[in-house]
């Protein structure tokens, strides 16, 4: 029983992280049109790509959702450290990006492509 209960909160975090990488995926392609940079250069955006396919074959439902973060919330856990720890470190480079650098597109990494599509003007 305790490693059915693994499993399932294994699959749960995975869906909770693919749901971040789609949105923040979401996020960076937002930025990246507004700024007129082409998205097909961002190779990085891949993660976001997979993530979002990886749900599709779920599939991924509302309902499917709401039981996630109701696991989520009786189970209690710490699942907010590895936020709290990267949240500091993303605002840091988004303030790095706020003088109108721009990272180099095909090679940075996902957290640098977030981070600089939050230092980006936002939609009008």
């Amino acid at each position: 029983m305790a490693a059915a209960g693994e499993r399932d909160s294994g699959a749960i975090s995975r869906r909770r992280v693919w749901r971040a990488e789609v949105a923040m995926g979401a996020v960076i392609r937002s930025a990246l049109a507004r700024a007129g940079v082409d998205a097909a250069g961002v190779t990085r955006l891949c993660l976001a790509d997979e993530a979002a396919a990886a749900l599709v074959a779920i599939p991924d439902t509302p309902e499917l959702q709401r039981a996630d973060g109701n696991a989520a919330a009786a189970a209690n856990t710490n699942d907010r450290a590895p936020v709290d720890a990267l949240a500091p470190k993303i605002l840091a480079q988004a303030r790095g990006f706020a003088d109108g650098q721009r990272p180099d597109f095909a090679k940075a990494s996902f957290a640098e492509l977030f981070a600089w599509s939050l230092a980006q003007p936002a939609a009008e």
